[in-house]
């Protein structure tokens, strides 16, 4: 009797179903055609690629935020060093005309020593004297507008020289201070730059990230698509040998027989197997081996305490009401051991 069209279409979405169970997903409630594929799985690396996409945009704007800011740094770092530089050339200046006045002050004290000596040897520095001594009227004035004259000058001139140098030993200190502030800007200034450039490798080193993954994800979306089309078309060839043989004959079954609409009372068995169920496409959750001649391949069903599964498979030992179930481990598999279920045929 020919295969009914319904039954040919869940077969070749039951095969599919079992290919993508190879890559670690689960068959769901619902049925096999509305599971996650690998299709789904491409669309999600594309969103994925979409969000890397994304944060390389921000990433980008970070980096030529990065890059003007490092600049600006760069720039102050440079104008720093100038000035403390300048300062550097103005403090060895000062340097040397403090010397100069040092040593004009220091000149400028022993001249007025010697002359004062000078003075106080001829005995003539008092005014009195100086009057008494003179001549005439005109030596007498003469004489002691010299004496003042002389004794301003050497003030002034003592004066001059003192000014000079505590001018230059407050200009020295004031630059000792700007070069001590220059310094400590011109360090932190460095730091600066030398965090924003760590901070600019580091965003270019996660743009290239980004970018890497992008490509492994462009590559594995590609070898899911290929692989997609190989599933998809190993399906229709199984489909296409399934509607070329007649459909068996079901015979009454061994065991205890249907229970109600649309049920089947079953012995249900566990495996772990690895590899590829009869109708070649491989093993996984939600696979069920049957035998045929009571449950169609391709046929859904209910198993309680299991969940949704699929006739995908035969196994010599799979006779009559009975059914095998994969689990993924031997743990798994033991402790469901062998049970009687009454499952539910979709």
């Amino acid at each position: 009797m020919p295969a009914d069209p319904t039954t040919r279409r869940a077969r070749l979405v039951v095969l599919v179903a079992c290919s993508f169970a190879a890559f670690g997903l689960v068959l769901p409630a619902s049925g096999a055609g509305s599971g996650s594929s690998l299709r789904e799985r491409a669309q999600q690396l594309t969103q994925e690629n979409n969000a890397i996409a994304s944060r390389s945009r921000a990433a980008v704007l970070t980096l030529y935020s990065l890059d003007s800011r490092l600049a600006r740094t760069q720039a102050r770092l440079a104008s720093l060093r100038s000035q403390a530089e300048a300062v550097d050339r103005e403090a060895a200046s000062t340097r040397r005309q403090l010397a100069i006045a040092k040593r004009l002050f220091a000149a400028s004290q022993s001249n007025l020593a010697v002359r004062l000596r000078s003075v106080y040897e001829q005995g003539n520095s008092d005014p009195l004297a100086i009057v008494l001594g003179a001549k005439t009227l005109d030596d007498a004035l003469t004489a002691l507008e010299t004496a003042k004259s002389a004794a301003a000058t050497d003030r002034a001139i003592v004066k001059r020289a003192r000014l000079g140098r505590d001018r230059y030993i407050a200009l020295r200190h004031r630059l000792a201070v700007r070069a001590k502030e220059l310094r400590g800007l011109e360090a932190s200034a460095s730091a600066a730059a030398s965090a924003l450039a760590s901070a600019k490798a580091g965003r270019i080193a996660y743009l290239q990230q980004l970018a890497s993954q992008r490509s492994l994800n462009d590559a594995e979306i590609g070898s899911l698509e290929s692989r997609a089309q190989s599933i998809e078309a190993q399906a229709r060839r199984v489909a296409v040998a399934q509607t070329a043989r007649p459909e068996a004959v079901v015979p009454a079954a061994p065991a205890p027989g249907p229970t109600g609409a649309g049920t089947l009372t079953v012995t249900a068995t566990a495996y772990t197997l690895q590899g590829q169920t009869a109708t070649g496409a491989p093993v996984g959750y939600g696979v069920v081996a049957v035998d045929p001649s009571v449950i169609p391949l391709g046929t859904r069903m209910t198993i309680p305490g299991y969940g949704e599964g699929v006739a995908a498979d035969t196994g010599g030992a799979i006779q009559g009401a009975t059914i095998d179930l994969w689990f993924p481990t031997s743990a798994e598999a033991a402790a469901w051991g062998r049970r009687t279920v009454t499952i539910t045929l979709h």
